[in-house]
């Protein structure tokens, strides 16, 4: 039997394996084993992997390097020639393990976490006592069952691996997020029925969400499934408001007391028996009313109720009155945040908890995903370098990049007060500036609140040095939005060409852009994100940072290429970062890339930088401990110096580094183009697009 035969034959014993254990309902991750395709290592050398492990959904597992016992290189399956061959081409794959097989043992070997760190031998295991190909058909039924023992093993550490240990956010957020199911669950049919009958209050619903929320639904009744879909979706953004002033209350319990100027909240009990939604209202609206009291602080947070008269509709007839369970259903979402003792919002838990409530289909309208909190940090790690920066992000959202560079500033030295002074936001949704604001203000909630600079703003309708509407009690006068920035960071929404509504806008400001900024020729095609990018030009002083998720559209559309040669006319673009191993927002149309630019104006210096295209070849959760362990800082000093220092001579299992010289156009050369466009030609709705 050769090397071809017996893999293809192991392929069938593995797929069985997984069979059986679908029918017998055990959890499986192993579904296939198949001979590899011709793979060329970074020599040039064409090399064909012998077996590759996979998922059902034929994601990569483990690979592995197979030879005859009585071949020169098969008769020690550690034979350094053949460990060195599965080691290239799993490290190529970004696979965290490989192995070496004779067809009598199986050798399993575990890459390295780092450059120049050995690479660890997991385990040998024995398929059978043979020394010759041709003896395998005699130890066939020896050889399946130790195969499959191996497999075991191999899946059991996969799914460790994979298993990061989860942050608060993570973990108890779904318990949270089920909690405010059951709420808009529990109330949906009495909603339905009145907003139905009542078209002044479906009116005034669909003003106070669109305000509040930025969603606006059409609250037709005779479009049944859709009316009761955006009442739901409307139900649970009115709970959440509830959940974060629930959430707040919980932390203040715990913080008050230490606080400088210590103060105690009495403990908050909701009527779990009631049937009378005024009556839970009551209760909270008093519990609200007592943690100011106490805190002489927190009134942004407490106040603002939209959507909270939907919330606690009361029944209208005897039926509604009998079915409702009002009571017991806030008093499980009061459990829920009672059973976790948190020291202050970990990871922007509210933040986190709010794009998590909304439903995909509106997701997309909104173009709201969540920033996981490794791409975060790693894009606040390269924007942020001292304690002074002023930091802006465009578009807040719940506050995630606003967290992460108010704790690296307070990390870098600067005080609460100088934090929150130094860090600039703009949101166009109400309530979402509102979560930034409690966000910020309680990112250390042994500190007083503060005043956070979080403007409820069209990012597009703001300019350096505008006067804005925001007041500090400790300023005389209102505030100005600062000069320049030392940073730009964010996730600009994700929003299609199809789906803006503020071209209008863009264009008017655009046109009065300074005349140093060059605008690209794109097309009104182009997602939202790139008019941001633009924009955040302006924002930028000389050497300041631009720090950027974008979609990895921008790689492949027409308005990517002028976009990338506006970067190239204004920035030294550092690194440009994906991954090869998992999506970073996976409800999105697209996938996602890192942009680090650095703003410069001197043509030479960019024309003689190299942009280094960085692909992830491990998942981010697996090259960075928890955010509760005290080494993540550095560790993400260190991912991210291996980004864009990293040496490009030097194998390193966690990524792929390409250098491309810049040039004049971001590392793209373009037929010489006519005199820039005006800002109208700019966005208009042409042909060209993505």
């Amino acid at each position: 039997m050769n090397e071809v035969t017996f893999v293809a034959w192991l392929g069938t014993v593995t797929e069985l394996r997984y069979q059986r254990k679908v029918e017998a309902e055990e959890p499986v991750l192993i579904a296939r084993g198949r001979v590899e395709e011709r793979q060329v290592d970074r020599n040039g050398s064409v090399r064909r992997c012998d077996i590759r492990l996979a998922s059902r959904s034929d994601r990569k597992l483990a690979s592995g390097e197979m030879k005859r016992p009585e071949v020169p290189q098969g008769r020690d399956p550690e034979n350094e020639t053949l460990v060195l061959d599965a080691r290239r081409k799993a490290v190529a794959r970004g696979l965290k393990y490989y192995f070496t097989c004779n067809m009598a043992q199986v050798v399993l070997f575990e890459v390295g976490d780092r450059p120049g760190e050995e690479d660890r031998k997991v385990r040998t295991y024995n398929l059978a006592p043979i020394r010759h190909s041709r003896e395998v058909r005699a130890y066939e039924d020896e050889i399946s069952v130790s195969w499959c023992a191996f497999l075991d093993d191999l899946e059991n550490r996969l799914l460790a691996a994979e298993a990061t240990p989860p942050s608060v956010t993570a973990e108890d957020v779904i318990v949270l997020r089920n909690a405010l199911y059951d709420i808009a669950d529990e109330a949906i049919d009495r909603v339905v029925a009145a907003v139905s009958s009542d078209a002044n209050l479906a009116r005034r619903l669909r003003d106070e969400s669109f305000q509040a929320f930025n969603f606006d639904p059409a609250l037709r009744p005779e479009y049944r499934a859709d009316f009761r879909r955006d009442l739901l979706q409307m139900l649970r953004f009115g709970a959440f408001v509830v959940a974060q002033k629930l959430l707040l209350y919980r932390v203040l319990q715990d913080s008050g007391p230490k606080r400088a100027e210590p103060f105690d909240l009495d403990p908050l009990a909701i009527p779990s028996g009631s049937t009378d939604p005024t009556a839970v209202r009551s209760t909270l609206t008093h519990a609200w009313a007592h943690a100011i009291d106490r805190s002489g602080d927190f009134e942004t947070a407490f106040l603002p109720e939209p959507l909270i008269d939907l919330v606690f509709l009361k029944p209208s007839t005897r039926e509604e009155l009998e079915a409702c369970r009002v009571g017991a259903v806030w008093a499980e979402l009061q459990r829920a945040v009672q059973s976790a003792s948190w020291a202050s919002i970990s990871r922007n838990l509210v933040g986190f908890l709010y794009e998590t409530i909304v439903e995909p289909t509106y997701r997309h309208e909104l173009g709201q995903f969540y920033t996981r909190e490794d791409v975060v940090d790693l894009l606040v790690a390269f924007g942020v370098r001292r304690a002074s920066d002023f930091v802006l992000d465009p578009a807040s959202g719940g506050g995630s990049f606003l967290w992460s560079t108010y704790r690296r500033k307070r990390d870098l030295g600067d005080t609460h007060e100088q934090a929150l002074e130094a860090v600039w936001a703009f949101e166009i949704t109400a309530f979402a500036a509102e979560l930034s604001t409690i966000t910020l203000a309680t990112t250390d909630v042994n500190e007083p609140a503060a005043y956070p600079r979080v403007l409820l703003r069209d990012f597009f309708d703001a300019h350096p040095g505008l006067v804005t509407d925001l007041e500090i009690p400790s300023q005389v006068g209102p505030v100005k939005i600062p000069e320049k920035f030392d940073a730009v960071i964010g996730n600009p929404p994700y929003i299609s060409y199809r789906r803006q509504t503020n071209q209008a806008k863009v264009v008017n400001t655009f046109a009065a852009l300074p005349r140093d900024i060059a605008l690209p020729r794109l097309s009104g095609k182009s997602d939202a994100y790139v008019w941001f990018m633009i924009h955040a030009t302006q924002f930028l002083k000389e050497g300041a940072r631009l720090s950027f998720v974008i979609s990895s559209a921008v790689l492949f559309t027409d308005y990517g290429i002028p976009l990338i040669r506006f970067l190239g006319h204004h920035y030294r673009i550092v690194a440009v970062v994906d991954s090869m191993v998992e999506r970073w927002f996976p409800d999105a149309d697209t996938n996602a890339v890192l942009v680090m630019a650095e703003r410069c104006g001197e043509a030479s210096v960019r024309r003689n930088s190299v942009i280094r295209f960085v692909r992830l070849r491990r998942p981010l959760g697996t090259l960075l401990p928890p955010s509760t362990d005290p080494n993540r800082r550095q560790a993400v000093e260190d991912l991210l110096d291996a980004v864009i220092n990293g040496d490009t001579n030097i194998e390193d299992p966690r990524m792929t580094i390409n250098l491309v010289p810049q040039g004049d156009d971001g590392g793209l050369e373009f037929v010489a183009a006519e005199d820039g466009p005006t800002a109208e030609e700019m966005v208009a709705d042409d042909e060209v697009g993505g």
